[in-house]
């Protein structure tokens, strides 16, 4: 196994993650406050929701591939009913999430005698795999097409508060490893975009995708699929 628990600085990134991640409860206690307040006067409820997601980074690079892998999600939300057909939904949720990598064509690292690297051909493909623990706010605004069908969007935004790095490879001895991901950006934001399906009146079921639109780590963005089961309180 690669050990890839090496983190620059880590106290202050600990720190600042922190922050972030207090920034973003704010946001969403003043967006539920706000929320509160309007909708005293509107049909209102808590609920929870969970289920799994699939997703991965974007966009593939010249020798980098990046691969789906498999996740979970778990929150609550509070739904505001704005009009007969138009709802607003702020979340917190708590996910895990990431991408496989695939690295191909690494140089296999050969040396002389007195330590210098000589040149050569032959090269071997690293595999591994990335997930972070996100607390995410998404801010949905749902339009009902029907009384039990309706499709869904708005802003998203994540704090990602935890990353974990796996492989069942390790990295050759004298290899350049300054292409594995270990610590970046912690802020996340984009859109997502759903539909749904009451299946009865206190239970629906939610397929979503989201889309960052920010470059973390200056070159990738998150893209996931979440489906899962909501329930009103």
């Amino acid at each position: 196994m690669i050990n890839m628990a090496i983190w620059p600085d880590i106290l202050n990134v600990k720190k600042q993650r922190m922050i972030k991640m207090q920034k973003l409860l704010m946001i969403f206690f003043l967006v539920f406050i706000i929320s509160d307040f309007y909708g005293q006067d509107k049909k209102a409820n808590f609920g929870i929701k969970a289920g799994v997601n699939y997703g991965k980074y974007v966009p593939d690079k010249r020798s980098t591939e990046y691969r789906h892998v498999v996740g979970f999600y778990a929150g609550g939300f509070f739904n505001i009913a704005l009009e007969e057909k138009l709802e607003f939904q702020p979340e917190l949720l708590f996910a895990l999430h990431g991408s496989r990598i695939f690295i191909g064509g690494l140089d296999i690292p050969s040396f002389d005698y007195n330590g210098n690297r000589l040149p050569n051909s032959n090269t071997y493909d690293f595999t591994y795999e990335v997930n972070e623990l996100t607390i995410s706010v998404p801010l949905a605004i749902k339009v009902f097409l029907s009384k039990n069908f309706y499709l869904e969007s708005g802003p998203q935004f994540g704090i990602i508060v935890d990353r974990r790095l796996s492989s069942s490879q390790e990295l050759l001895e004298g290899e350049d490893d300054s292409f594995v991901i270990r610590d970046g950006d912690s802020f996340d934001f984009g859109v997502c975009l759903g539909i749904g399906q009451k299946l009865s009146e206190k239970l629906s079921l939610n397929l979503r995708s989201y889309t960052g639109l920010i470059k973390r780590d200056d070159d990738i963005k998150s893209f996931v699929f979440n489906l899962g089961l909501a329930y009103n309180l």
